[in-house]
């Protein structure tokens, strides 16, 4: 694999909500769900500074993360972290790559924040949170934000929960056949469904549902808290090793039980002695997908100037 890993799911933060955190938890209740450490909670959520982050990509052998955006309730929050994530890319082009965070039942600030956004340095619009923001994945704005990314080269990263299993803090019920209907619908869209789409590779065992997803990918974002590592594999095979994403949510703590500080290279190195996959698919995963996403909006973007 030349160059080295390219993370396409981390969450970076402003100062400001690592330093005033009862704030932005008393304004999003979401936030504090996923986020709120107390002697109940499960979540392992840690903040960092970019500096910070450096230091870890660079012991893991990372050389990129991707900012996704946060499913903030508020637009306003939804723009200050933009800015703030704008600002981390301004300072290390090479370390950092981001895509904006917008809440689509916000109607047309959502929209103004969409063509703010395509004027700064994003190349991508997510994490979409479609169970976090309470919206459903026919709504009318977000099918026009959709549209937007579609005409403009912007891939578009949704959260997505698996329908089965334990409640936790984040698990999202957002019906997954949405998603199968948005590719029908925006058939060019570059369409991110995060968390290895909540089980949808299966259904790409069906030709008619492989064709429609043709133009989606899915990222391991978070995949050792609920799978076993089989599951880098099982991705792989079903949807093809060329629609598979490396991503950790960085920087949760993904395995608990051996580190609780700022880590980001124990899922590579399982992935590379556990997974199974050949040095082919293994490039793919980790750098050359993600790398060419970046590189097809840049190109958009460029495009668009």
């Amino acid at each position: 694999m030349n160059g080295g890993i390219i993370d396409a799911h981390t969450h970076m933060f402003p100062v400001e909500v690592m330093s005033c955190y009862d704030r932005y938890a008393c304004k999003d209740t979401c936030f504090k769900q996923l986020t709120e450490i107390t002697p109940q909670s499960r979540v392992i959520e840690v903040f960092c500074t970019p500096e910070q982050a450096i230091e870890a990509m660079d012991r893991a052998g990372v050389q990129k993360i991707v900012m996704q955006g946060w499913y903030w309730m508020d637009m306003g929050l939804c723009r200050e972290h933009n800015d703030y994530m704008h600002e981390v890319v301004s300072r290390f082009p090479d370390r950092f790559a981001a895509y904006a965070s917008i809440n689509p039942t916000m109607g047309g600030e959502a929209i103004a924040e969409f063509l703010r956004i395509q004027k700064m340095n994003f190349l991508g619009v997510g994490e979409l949170g479609p169970g976090g923001n309470k919206f459903a994945l026919d709504h009318p704005t977000l099918w026009e934000l959709l549209e937007g990314c579609e005409s403009c080269g912007l891939p578009v990263n949704f959260h997505v929960g698996e329908p089965v299993g334990h409640e936790y803090p984040g698990k999202d019920l957002t019906p997954i056949d949405g998603f199968y209907r948005i590719a029908l619908r925006f058939p060019k869209l570059k369409l991110i469904l995060a968390h290895i789409g909540g089980g949808m590779p299966y259904f790409e065992l069906w030709p008619k549902v492989r064709e429609a997803l043709r133009n989606a990918y899915y990222d391991l974002a978070a995949a050792p808290l609920l799978y076993h590592i089989d599951c880098v594999a099982a991705a792989v095979r079903l949807a093809g090793a060329h629609r598979v994403l490396f991503g950790t949510d960085f920087p949760l703590t993904i395995y608990p039980r051996i580190t609780k500080g700022l880590e980001i290279g124990l899922f590579a190195k399982d992935i590379r002695e556990r997974a199974g996959l050949s040095e082919d698919e293994f490039a793919l995963v980790m750098r050359a997908n993600m790398l060419g996403l970046l590189k097809g909006a840049e190109e958009a973007k460029q495009a668009r100037a």
